[in-house]
């Protein structure tokens, strides 16, 4: 019978430890594998596979939350430059429109009181 735990289910206990507790040794780990699973796997790779759980599930650095939140505020500022240039756009097209329907309707009403000195 093989009985060889996937790196699945050794991610899923090591994760389930951690919730609990931030700080889970690997014997503590091998520990709950034998009484969930009767069975351990290899050593060297249930401490490799518990060392990058460990490594994941630690906070990240003030720093890196620093960089994260002024890259997401550039994201958004961008965005929303973006967002503000086709509206000026918009309205410059829109400007552009009413001047000329004006333009085409007063020089309209000239011709028409010309015509009518004209008379």
């Amino acid at each position: 019978m093989n009985r060889r735990l996937s790196d699945h289910r050794i991610r899923i206990t090591c994760r389930a430890l951690l919730y609990k507790s931030s700080s889970v040794s690997g014997r503590a780990l091998v520990a709950e594998l034998k009484k969930r699973f009767g069975a351990v796997g290899k050593t060297e790779r249930v401490f490799a596979i518990w060392r990058e759980e460990v490594e994941a599930a630690k906070p990240a650095s003030k720093e890196e939350v620093g960089v994260a939140e002024l890259k997401r505020r550039l994201a958004l500022a961008e965005a929303q430059a973006a967002e503000n240039l086709k509206r000026a756009e918009l309205a410059e097209l829109r400007e552009e429109k009413h001047q000329e329907k004006w333009a085409m309707e007063v020089d309209r009403l000239r011709m028409e009181v010309q015509r009518l000195r004209g008379r």
